[in-house]
């Protein structure tokens, strides 16, 4: 479904990715692993357009889509970091922004079908974005991107500033929609929940690409963290 070649991403004289490259396949959850500046966030704004490429090619289903802009792109949705939802607008404002250009009879079919998945958002449908919890916050952000009826969707840190009871409640609703067939890039912090979830890890570590494989082959959540955090140059961890 997804691959990127060989990208590299440079602000000014900083080196952002060098050189990283990935695959994805239909119904499949790679997860991105890596400390705060490893380049993860950059990966996922250079896949959907929003960071500028210096080298390399993202491709999804087979067509080259390296620099399309987001909403060029059939089939790809992004859950940003921070969630980045207009507090003024409401529940329901929200969603049908998410839909993009639609008439009014897909608008309300693609909407009842992602409130099937969130009932509490249905409950809040007049309630501004603003006022919500930072659980509800979430999921009106996952439902906003499901709106476009994407068949890869890319979630940066969505669990961000969640207490582990609500972001354990998120993980459940992306592997609901892994086994719905949706292929799914997940950037996250927690380890354990991102090895609860992935087919396969990407491992990054200032830029660069350290390890990637089946997420059983790794090794536990604290061993892995270990391992990133580590200040030594090593040799890719997971073939």
């Amino acid at each position: 479904m997804l691959a990127v070649e060989a990208l590299s991403i440079r602000y000014g004289r900083v080196r952002a990715l060098e050189e990283v490259s990935l695959t994805l396949g239909h119904d499949e959850v790679l997860a991105v692993a890596g400390l705060n500046g490893a380049g993860k966030s950059s990966l996922v704004r250079a896949i959907c357009g929003l960071s500028p490429v210096a080298a390399g090619r993202v491709t999804f289903e087979g067509r080259d889509i390296t620099g399309h802009p987001l909403y060029a792109l059939d089939g790809v949705a992004l859950v940003p970091e921070g969630r980045v939802l207009a507090p003024s607008l409401t529940v329901a404002e929200t969603l049908r922004l998410g839909a993009g250009r639609v008439r009014a009879r897909e608008l309300d079919a693609r909407r009842t079908e992602v409130l099937d998945r969130f009932p509490a958002l249905g409950q809040r449908l007049n309630q501004r974005a603003g006022t919500l919890s930072g659980g509800e916050a979430t999921m009106l952000a996952l439902a906003r991107a499901l709106m476009a009826t994407p068949r890869l969707l890319l979630l940066d840190e969505p669990t961000l500033g969640l207490s582990p009871a609500a972001a354990a409640r998120v993980f459940e609703m992306l592997a609901a929609l892994r086994r719905d067939g949706l292929g799914l890039l997940v950037v996250e912090q927690d380890l354990h929940l991102s090895l609860g979830l992935a087919d396969r890890v990407l491992l990054l570590r200032h830029g660069r690409a350290i390890g990637q494989g089946p997420a059983a082959s790794m090794p536990d959540a604290r061993r892995l963290e270990d391992l990133l955090i580590a200040d030594t140059e090593q040799e890719q961890l997971i073939c």
